[in-house]
């Protein structure tokens, strides 16, 4: 979360409904960043607030802080409720536009980011907002004119040439991309997705010691965060420490039990040791946080057939081609399993992955009527100095 440009939104907000605000009931200003004392306290003094008179103001700001503390959803509820009771103030749509990048939904932030622009604000906060929905969707060069007008309002806007950064980078300038996030860092040390976008750049550059620092600066200030110490395991991991990439991806679960990406990791080190049956329970995992994770189905059935499991190893590669036709390794796992299988239970199998297997077994029989049979004549055994007791006679078949 990008919590101190919820400052200045909060205080456009202020200045915006002063009529609102003169109502009864008393709204608390915006606590400073960190002070999660004032924090709990002006959410209280908000939500009495809104349970006396119910101003638009109100839930406006309490919407900034709660998203400031991770609660999208709720935060998402409060401004829908103040835009209803006053639909013609700019700031409660750049708080709209906001929470909805933060859920995600980029089309619908930059409908509600339009609206507060057409509202009258004229922010830098407003424009890097825009410069990074355009380039989520890939409109780079309106993205890049965008942050430059951020830039040209506010040069010393560490948020702004993050983004210049993150734009640089996609579009394959790595040096000035470093060069851009450098500055971000300078100007605003706390920001977190600029530590991210140097480790992930420089891990990709195959520079873990350089990449391990940036995500050792960021934990200092953030020591508590998931996502720094599963990127920390992504740089052991590609570097091949796996018992250190393996460490702190536990780390990471530890610090939210529900991340699944650090789970399915985990499944890849396990699956690589061939500690199967770890592995299996790591992609299960995966599978119950997020069902529609790409192929899980693949790698769970892969520790199944590597356990010997085979018909729960066909029921899991069955459900990967049956959702991904073209998944040639569930298409070749299914295949090596059923032949696995039928051939415990003594099955004629096919040939090629192609043949259909024939759910009852044959028996090749001799066709005598085409075929002479011959009695076969013994040798004349080989004479020796080694006496009677090794010559054998070799009886015909009947």
């Amino acid at each position: 979360m990008r919590h101190y440009l919820l400052l200045f939104i909060l205080l456009i907000t202020l200045v915006s409904c002063a009529d609102d605000d003169r109502q009864s009931a008393y709204i608390p200003d915006f606590p400073k960043p960190g002070d999660s004392s004032r924090t709990m306290g002006a959410l209280r003094a908000l939500t009495r607030a809104i349970n006396q008179s119910s101003p638009a103001s109100a839930y406006a700001k309490r919407a900034v802080i709660l998203l400031a503390m991770g609660r999208v959803n709720d935060a998402l509820e409060d401004i829908d409720e103040a835009i209803s009771r006053n639909d013609d103030v700019g700031s409660y749509y750049l708080t709209r536009a906001q929470i909805l990048r933060a859920l995600q939904q980029p089309d619908k932030a930059m409908v509600n980011a339009q609206r507060a622009e057409i509202l009258g604000i004229d922010t830098p906060e407003l424009y890097t907002l825009q410069s990074d929905l355009l380039q989520q969707q890939n409109q780079l060069d309106k993205a890049q004119l965008y942050v430059a007008k951020a830039l040209q309002m506010a040069p010393y806007d560490g948020e702004a040439y993050f983004f210049r950064g993150l734009l640089a980078a996609k579009l394959g300038d790595t040096t000035q991309a470093l060069a851009f996030y450098q500055n971000s860092l300078r100007l605003k040390p706390r920001y977190l997705d600029t530590y991210n976008q140097l480790a992930a750049i420089y891990r990709s550059l195959g520079d873990p010691v350089s990449a391990l620092t940036y995500n050792g600066q960021a934990l200092r200030y953030f020591p508590n965060n998931p996502r720094l110490y599963y990127g920390r395991g992504l740089i052991y991991h590609v570097s091949g420490r796996l018992d250190s990439a393996m460490a702190c991806y536990q780390q990471t679960l530890k610090v939210q039990p529900n991340y699944y990406q650090a789970n399915f990791q985990m499944g890849l080190i396990n699956q690589k040791y061939r500690n199967y049956y770890v592995a299996l329970a790591n992609y299960q995992r995966v599978q119950q946080l997020r069902p529609q994770f790409p192929r899980i189905d693949t790698y769970i059935g892969f520790c199944h057939e590597q356990m010997g499991q085979y018909e729960l190893a066909i029921a899991a590669y069955t459900k990967a081609t049956t959702q991904n036709s073209t998944d040639q390794q569930a298409a070749a796992g299914l295949w090596r399993s059923q032949r696995r299988q039928y051939s415990q239970n003594s099955l004629l199998l096919p040939n090629t992955p192609e043949e259909p297997l024939n759910s009852t077994p044959s028996r090749t029989t001799l066709d005598t009527s085409r075929v002479r049979v011959l009695t076969i004549k013994p040798k004349a055994p080989a004479s020796s100095g080694t006496g009677d007791s090794l010559r054998r006679t070799i009886k015909p078949i009947e």
